[in-house]
């Protein structure tokens, strides 16, 4: 890796889906990079690649997906002058990838309930994982899971510890869920959409409590959304995703004060705001998000584009350019 601040470097990702119907590119050129410390917020409409990137990421792409590509990780005791990991040259089954996934780089899903067994108790879960990727004995693994759920907010852990997940509510469930992913300390912690589920309340107590523990525990986070007013609470930098691809990559001020991208625009212009007259409708976006099978060429937000030009963003695909520090965008209205 040329920056040595980075964790993770993603480099011209593709994960398609070879179907009878044709081939679904559900990511389609992805590069960003996971810095130390820092939170990526990946932001964008439902289908937009967002899950497939984390998934690729971790190698649990399901079939007949298939990934091409870079996906560089700088690991925790890694040799320096070997380099970085290619994670995508390793077996997806393999024992070095199985190494990885729960140590090194941990995911928390968007659903708890479905995420943990219901046959086994929380306790359970979480001691399983430590065993899996620490050298302790089971009585030692059992301390660290009940110290691991006191930090995330969890009242009486020693109780709590040998309950099944139905027995816990939605917001307790994803603080087992957030005690599961960092039981190992990991690098990096992927959260795919990790408060939609929850009211609005708990979503609030989930966010302060990813922020002290990253700041506690000094990992770095890919935070999975639709809902800007999270990505402006929680990110440092902020990739906007549309059809597979990057449209626009920046810093969260210079997102929100200086959108460039047309989609990114009306993401931010379908916010509800302070101040706007009680009746007045929110602004929303024609049409839906296309499948992204057998697409047209040309830009893929054409057809829902106020901005767009004919002859021109349905001729030919517009690169990912810097066009001022930091800031790039996928748009020919800035080539």
């Amino acid at each position: 890796m040329k920056n040595d601040s980075s964790l993770l470097e993603v480099n011209d990702l593709k994960a398609y889906f070879y179907l009878d119907e044709g081939v679904l590119k559900a990511v389609d050129g992805v590069s960003f990079k996971v810095r130390k410390e820092k939170v990526l917020g990946l932001v964008g409409e439902s289908g937009c690649g967002k899950s497939v990137t984390a998934q690729s990421i971790l190698r649990i792409v399901p079939a007949p997906g298939k990934i091409e590509g870079k996906i560089l990780l700088q690991r925790k005791n890694g040799n320096a002058k070997k380099g970085p990991l290619d994670l995508v040259r390793l077996d997806s089954r393999g024992k070095e990838i199985r190494s990885i996934r729960g140590k090194e780089i941990a995911m928390i899903f968007q659903e708890p309930m479905t995420s943990f067994s219901p046959l086994h108790t929380i306790g359970n879960q979480i001691i399983e994982a430590i065993l899996l990727h620490q050298d302790v004995n089971k009585e030692e693994a059992r301390k660290l899971a009940i110290d691991m759920l006191d930090k995330v907010g969890i009242a009486t852990p020693q109780r709590r510890i040998d309950e099944y997940p139905h027995q816990l509510s939605g917001g307790m469930r994803q603080r087992g869920m957030i005690a599961m992913a960092l039981s190992c300390n990991p690098s990096i912690l992927i959260a795919d959409e990790p408060t939609t589920a929850l009211d609005v309340t708990v979503q609030a107590q989930i966010l302060e409590l990813m922020k002290s523990l990253q700041a506690k525990f000094g990992m770095s986070i890919i935070y999975i959304t639709h809902n800007l007013g999270v990505i402006a609470e929680i990110s440092d930098e902020v990739a906007a995703m549309y059809l597979g691809r990057i449209v626009e990559y920046a810093s969260v001020d210079d997102l929100f004060y200086d959108p460039l991208h047309p989609y990114t625009q009306a993401l931010l212009r379908s916010i509800p705001r302070m101040g706007k007259k009680a009746k007045a409708r929110l602004e929303s976006i024609e049409g839906t998000v296309p499948l992204p099978l057998d697409l047209p060429v040309g830009c893929g937000f054409y057809a829902r584009c106020g901005q767009a030009k004919k002859g021109i963003c349905n001729k030919d695909m517009p690169p990912l350019v810097e066009v001022k520090k930091k800031h790039r965008v996928r748009c020919f209205l800035y080539n």
